[in-house]
């Protein structure tokens, strides 16, 4: 069947459920069942999730605190339990993200993610000690495309504070985060656990069935003209191309471990102590290392900072993955691959600020100028096109 054909078929089946929902939510009891949001679980579902492994413990009472809507909804969830719970220390301070709009859940579905922090948090979060939420449970509807995952509410637990791309990173700051980069990437380097993630090249072969990436970087780059470099401006064609030999790097000429997918700087987050970590892991990946590394320095770091630091940040990483028991990867090879995945840190963002009317806002206009600034900024300083082998 013709791709655009089968994506208008599901979207049929997505929309038409997403609207019944509006007139009858589903009740929800069991952690097998899949609830519309946080907001719509109940006492008896939070019992089943949490206390599944702790006998005799039950949740008595559910207040929710607040939330937010983006690409996912967000919603906080304080849990009292009984005796049993509480004498087992069974976590208070939960955190939701679900699908529950038809465009949300259409665009994490269509682009195969909705899967991805259920994995994270239930198969392979166990496997890195990196500084990063704890995962209770995680859910997909393969019918509705309802999804949700339930994890530690880190800014009940460690105060944390999430970032925003329009500010940049300190040098102990990104210093801090390629090390959680190491963290991430040692340990899960060529693990059988990662073999059936999508790559780099699957996520933006699937994105592209269902939304003109192309089109929408072209938008971008007008809407963003004043922050870009005036020798990339007119040349969205050559720079789409780019990202997409790009990503053919990450997913086929590079070793592969996990990656987080989605490594910008507003998915960083710094504790009550000072320590950064990451969240938000909806679109981890498997594929080579700097497609992470790439995405994390170039957002967040000022061009003026990264040209300064970029050379000392690639040796702290390559020593700190191979002390953790990943490989040997020499400077030259790590610059390279460097060079080479700095293309998907601007388009990603180009094309956020080129959204058609029928997307979800993920950014605002502010962040995402911000980071087009700089990702731009890095693919014009480091002479990328080059490094994939493309006439400048």
């Amino acid at each position: 069947m013709n791709p655009k054909l089968k994506l208008a078929g599901r979207a049929a089946v997505v929309g038409a459920i997403s609207v019944s929902e509006r007139f009858r939510s589903p009740t929800v009891t069991h952690r097998d069942q899949v609830p519309i949001s946080g907001a719509h679980v109940t006492a008896e579902w939070l019992t089943s999730v949490l206390c599944r492994d702790t006998p005799g413990a039950a949740v008595v009472d559910v207040d929710f605190p607040g939330g937010s809507s983006g690409t996912s909804e967000r919603v906080a969830i304080r849990v009292t339990y009984n005796e049993a719970g509480t004498a087992a220390g069974l976590p208070r301070h939960v955190f939701t993200k679900a699908t529950k709009s038809f465009r949300q859940r259409l665009m994490l579905g269509c682009a195969e993610v909705l899967h991805g922090e259920t994995r994270f948090y239930t198969g392979l979060r166990d496997k890195s000690t990196l500084e990063a939420p704890q995962g209770y449970w995680g859910k997909v509807d393969p019918v509705s495309w309802r999804s949700i995952a339930v994890m530690e509410d880190i800014a009940a637990t460690k105060g944390a504070k999430f970032w925003e791309p329009t500010n940049a990173f300190t040098r102990e700051q990104i210093t801090d985060l390629v090390g959680e980069l190491a963290r991430l990437h040692a340990p899960l380097w060529g693990d059988p656990a990662i073999v059936k993630l999508n790559t780099p090249a699957d996520y933006i072969a699937n994105t592209s069935k269902f939304l003109d990436i192309r089109k929408r970087c072209e938008v971008g780059m007008r809407r963003a003209r004043d922050v870009i470099p005036p020798t990339l401006l007119g040349r969205h064609d050559r720079l789409f191309e780019a990202t997409v030999r790009s990503m053919d790097i990450a997913a086929y000429q590079m070793p592969r471990t996990l990656l987080h997918g989605d490594c910008h700087a507003g998915q960083t987050y710094v504790t009550d102590t000072g320590k950064m970590g990451i969240g938000d892991w909806q679109v981890i990946q498997q594929g080579g290392w700097a497609f992470d590394f790439a995405y994390l320095v170039n957002s967040g770091c000022e061009p003026d900072d990264r040209r300064q630091w970029q050379d000392s940040l690639i040796r702290e990483y390559i020593t700190a993955l191979r002390k953790l028991g990943g490989p040997v990867i020499g400077f030259d090879d790590a610059m390279l691959a460097y060079r080479q995945q700095s293309f998907w840190p601007y388009a990603a963002w180009v094309f956020t600020i080129g959204r058609a009317p029928y997307q979800p806002k993920m950014q605002p206009v502010d962040f995402c100028l911000a980071v087009v600034r700089r990702t731009a900024a890095a693919i014009d300083d480091l002479d990328s096109l080059a490094a994939i082998g493309m006439n400048p």
